[in-house]
């Protein structure tokens, strides 16, 4: 889902070494290759575990955006998960608690369009 520009990906379940490419190359071909670039919102609220590959993955994806000049949102991030994220010190990261606060985060005016992975 796409609210004022910023693509809004729910993951549908855990994150793993093969989830991450195929997330890995959702982003880049619904936000980073868009025209323009989007922001994106990944809600993290089915993710109960995440692995090596994930974090590594996601510091990749973090410099990606960066250097495209959009941003990588985090949002409704479990516990568990959230532990894992903020030990990795991952540059750039950032997270709200609730997915109206990440939109606000990036309200340009753009239309509403949707999608999920």
């Amino acid at each position: 889902m796409t609210y004022h520009g910023v693509l809004l990906v729910e993951l549908g379940s855990g994150l793993s070494f093969p989830a991450t490419e195929h997330l890995s190359r959702v982003l880049h071909n619904q936000a980073l290759l868009a025209s323009p670039p989007r922001s994106v919102v990944l809600d993290f609220c089915h993710v109960s575990t995440i692995d090596y590959t994930v974090v590594h993955e996601l510091r990749i994806l973090l410099k990606q955006f960066k250097l495209g000049g959009v941003s990588l949102l985090f949002s409704r991030v479990q516990p568990s998960v959230l532990e894992v994220l903020l030990a990795a010190d991952l540059p750039d990261w950032r997270y709200t608690d609730d997915i109206a606060a990440a939109l606000q985060v990036h309200d340009d005016g753009s239309k509403i369009t949707t999608g999920e992975v």
